[in-house]
C-alpha cells in the first residue's frame, strides 16, 4: 500500500515538473516572461581581456 502511494506521488511530482518546465519554455519563447540577465555591454566591461575576440589582420579563404 505504501509502495503504491509512494510510486503515485513520485510520478505526480515527475509529471508536474515536466509539465511546468514545458509551460515555462513556451511562455519564454513567446516572450511573455523573461529572466533578468547581465546586459552585453556590462558583461564586456567585466571581462578581463576585452581584446580576446578582436580579429587582427585578414583571413584569406581560397
Amino acid at each position: 500500500m505504501l509502495r503504491y502511494i509512494g510510486r503515485r506521488i513520485f510520478w505526480f511530482l515527475f509529471g508536474s515538473t515536466i509539465f511546468a518546465t514545458f509551460i515555462g519554455y513556451v511562455l519564454f519563447k513567446a516572450g511573455l516572461i523573461s529572466f533578468p540577465s547581465i546586459p552585453k555591454s556590462q558583461r564586456a566591461l567585466n571581462t578581463k581581456d576585452r581584446n580576446l575576440n578582436r580579429r587582427v589582420g585578414k583571413i584569406r579563404v581560397s
